[in-house]
């Protein structure tokens, strides 16, 4: 395979990425989950405020007792409002959102107290508390705003409502219904609304994870993790069949280590066969048991996903899987890839009654999308691989041809010379001694470099030694000292070693070419999820470079989802790499 097929390879691998990843603006513009912003929010309040104190200076009808209290509190809300909507526009709330949320609700009910009780006009203000909690918040926080509200209302209106004639007996016992039953439709509809906005943002960003330069590894390990934390799971697990041994490898992803996904381990026989003994078929929900008797198969689903409907009865062996799992509930779904299964993923948790029956679909529509990535990333890193081993085999051959033959034979050369001089005892033996001894170290030196070429290439772990032997032989060329400072265990796949190897040489080139440098020190580390490579050079004039971002590494750093920064300074610049791991 030629260089060329090589270079159509790595363009091939390039074009899998999504290109929402090689457009960092365009993945920053995505919508949050959230459907309102707070200065939205403090808008509307103020508009309703300033709506209700209109509509009751227009028609005084409204409130029938009380009006200046009334009037006093509801112009006091609208004051209120004004201050939290000019404060976020100036981008200093004075209070939380939350804290403002709390405020709506008791304002509101104290309203209702001081007008017409269960009569009130304003009653409809609640929905707006309910709103502001469903579309930020979710279902939860939507349903807890309508049951205190409608709590509130119906034991405030009925306190404060008119006695004899004037009380409403029908109003009283409608629009706390009403509140009930709109509410929940809200809190839903917000909920649901949060949920897929959610479930949106994790396609994405495992459509991003998708990138052939991390590697299978890599890949498989951060969206296994980012399930995990998608669920707020306690762990997640992933057991695949090996393709070339048949045998079952295992990843697990854990709040305390979250890397050991990206590492697969084989699964104790034990352990494989009770994560499988689930059927191939099926997708399996299991919730901590309710109490009541009449619940007592409520949170417990299994399905068919090849029939595409539920299983009656559900699955029996979900206790014994949850009691080794030592969880409270999980949720499993099957790995398939062309219509036939090649593992199983579960999460698992503490929490009782984690998930529902909509998870399985998600996680299918997951399982849908990755896949296909993966295996085309695995596709193109055994081509890349296959081809560089040939490249690789055919540059030792031509070295030893092309090289090494000659050196051996000057080195005979040299010997008989050496043995001619010794015999006639001319003085310039010991520099043909000492010429004997380079081409000696040389030849060593290329028969290393040759069988490196044969072995399988770079492997994790090479970075560090590739740098330091990199720097030796460039402080020797140019006369700048060079030393790596590195940790003993950063370990990155051979692609990744590869392309901050180039970024490293790149800076290096840059500062023999625009800085006189007399020292240079390269620090690489792995922190917190990240590849940090920092090149600190100082600069014998003394005076502050000027501003700029190297665009080669750039490019390579941007391609990886990383960036670069250049922290220019008096007597010297440095250049800090971070890339995400």
């Amino acid at each position: 395979m030629t260089p060329e097929d090589v270079a159509r390879i790595r363009t091939d691998a390039e074009s899998l990425r999504c290109p929402l990843e090689r457009s960092p603006s365009v993945a920053r513009k995505l919508p949050s989950t959230w459907s309102i912003t707070d200065r939205r929010i403090s808008a509307i309040r103020l508009f309703l405020a300033l709506s209700a104190l209109l509509i009751i200076i227009i028609d005084p009808s409204e409130p029938d007792r009380l009006v200046a209290v009334t009037y006093a509190a509801l112009a006091l809300y609208t004051i209120y409002s004004a201050s939290l909507y000019v404060s976020e526009a100036l981008g200093k709330p004075l209070l939380s959102l939350e804290t403002a949320h709390r405020v709506d609700v008791a304002s509101f009910t104290t309203l209702i107290a001081l007008s017409s009780g269960t009569s009130s006009v304003f009653f409809f203000f609640y929905f707006f508390s309910i709103l502001v909690a469903s579309f930020r918040w979710g279902f939860r926080s939507g349903l807890r705003t309508t049951v205190i509200s409608s709590v509130l209302f119906t034991l405030v209106g009925y306190a404060t409502a008119p006695s004899g004639m004037e009380f409403e007996l029908n109003r009283f016992l409608l629009r706390p219904t009403y509140l009930l039953v709109l509410g929940y439709m809200i809190a839903y509809w917000g909920g649901s609304e949060i949920t897929l906005k959610r479930r949106l943002t994790l396609l994405n960003d495992v459509t991003v994870l998708s990138n052939p330069r991390f590697g299978i590894d890599h890949t498989i390990g951060a969206v296994v993790e980012r399930l995990r934390v998608f669920y707020d799971a306690d762990a997640c697990y992933l057991i695949v069949a090996d393709a070339s041994t048949g045998e079952w490898r295992l990843r697990r992803a854990g709040r305390n280590n979250p890397k050991m996904a990206t590492r697969d381990d084989p699964a104790p026989p034990e352990l494989a066969r009770l994560l499988l003994s689930v059927p191939a078929t099926h997708a399996v929900v299991h919730n901590d048991r309710p109490s009541v008797l009449w619940q007592r198969d409520a949170g417990r689903y299994a399905f068919d996903v090849s029939k595409n409907e539920r299983i009656a009865g559900g699955w029996e062996g979900g206790e014994a899987l949850a009691a080794t799992l030592d969880a409270r509930s999980f949720i499993t779904v099957p790995m398939r890839y062309s219509n036939s299964a090649i593992g199983r993923l579960y999460l698992v948790t503490s929490r009782p009654r984690a998930y529902d029956a909509s998870e399985i679909t998600f996680l299918l529509q997951i399982v849908d999308h990755v896949m296909p990535a993966v295996e085309n990333i695995r596709l193109v890193d055994r081509l890349a691989s296959d081809a560089a081993e040939q490249e690789r085999q055919k540059i030792a051959r031509d070295i030893h041809d092309t090289v090494i033959q000659p050196y051996i034979g000057l080195q005979i050369g040299l010997s008989a010379v050496l043995q001619d001089l010794v015999d006639r005892d001319i003085s310039v033996a010991t520099d043909v001694e000492r010429l004997l001894e380079m081409t000696h170290s040389e030849i060593t030196s290329l028969r290393r470099y040759i069988g490196g070429l044969k072995g399988s290439g770079e492997r994790e772990g090479s970075l560090v030694p590739a740098l330091r032997r990199f720097s030796s032989k460039f402080a020797e060329a140019t006369g700048i000292d060079v030393s790596v400072d590195a940790e003993s265990d950063v370990v990155v796949s051979d692609r990744l070693a590869a392309e901050v190897f180039q970024m490293a040489t790149e800076g290096l080139s840059n500062v023999r070419r625009h800085a006189q440098a007399s020292r240079v020190t390269i620090r690489v580390a792995c922190c917190d999820g990240n590849l940090s490579m920092r090149i600190d050079n100082d600069d014998a004039s003394g005076a502050v470079p000027a501003l700029f971002t190297p665009r080669s590494i750039s490019e390579r750093a941007t391609a990886l989802g990383g960036r670069v920064r250049v922290d220019p300074r008096d007597g010297g610049t440095a250049v800090d790499v971070e890339i995400p791991l």
